[in-house]
């Protein structure tokens, strides 16, 4: 029985977007894709969708080292994201940076090669996290970029259609990075009015769930 086989039985009760982004960090040797990586950026600007991909990850986030490829190929799609996607996204990912923190120490067992891969993408996401200036410059410069190229990011209005100063206001209103340990991994999301907030300090940010429960495939 084929492990394709195997998935679209899986993928029977999911959504086209869940498998999208399923598929793009699936345990096969290739992908994801460039037009994966973008579709799931443009995803990322639908609240609704935003669950669906932040659920997938966060379980593939604490997937095993048996499964590496679930690991590296998320934190793949993270960083894309943080630059290409929605600001939400990124409050997501700040929300969650100490799972981060946990994979920069990823080891796996006589294939330090591999483990250091996701040890690089997982520092090189904290990192922008942590830059606020650096994670706007990116973010301007994709911007710059899409325009030049008459390729707009999304139908809808972009997390990117944004002028420097105020992308700047909102992700320094975002989540703050240094989150301290927890026994269980949460999936909680700042709501779009808080986040756009700038009156509000990152510590005086109210954080609201709106994902649904982590066991829900």
């Amino acid at each position: 029985m084929s492990r394709r086989w195997v998935r679209s039985i899986r993928n029977l009760s999911s959504s086209p977007e869940e498998i999208k982004i399923k598929e793009a960090t699936s345990n096969d040797s290739f992908g994801p894709t460039a037009t994966e990586l973008n579709d799931i950026a443009v995803l990322s600007n639908s609240p609704k969708e935003l669950k669906k991909i932040c659920q997938v990850l966060n379980k593939r986030l604490l997937d095993t080292s048996k499964n590496w490829r679930h690991i590296l190929k998320s934190l793949t799609v993270i960083l894309y994201c943080i630059v290409a996607g929605s600001l939400e996204f990124v409050s997501w990912t700040k929300s969650n940076a100490y799972i981060l923190k946990t994979l920069q120490e990823f080891q796996i067992r006589g294939n330090d090669d591999l483990a250091q891969q996701i040890r690089s993408k997982a520092t090189k996401i904290s990192t922008l996290l942590e830059d606020c200036n650096l994670l706007i410059e990116k973010r301007s410069k994709l911007h710059i970029f899409r325009n030049q190229m008459s390729q707009p990011a999304t139908k809808q209005r972009s997390s990117l259609d944004i002028n420097r100063s105020t992308d700047k206001l909102k992700l320094e209103n975002l989540l703050p990075t240094n989150i301290s340990s927890r026994g269980s991994y949460s999936l909680d999301l700042v709501r779009s009015d808080n986040i756009w907030d700038i009156s509000k300090s990152p510590c005086e940010v109210v954080s609201n769930p709106i994902l649904a429960d982590i066991s829900e495939e």
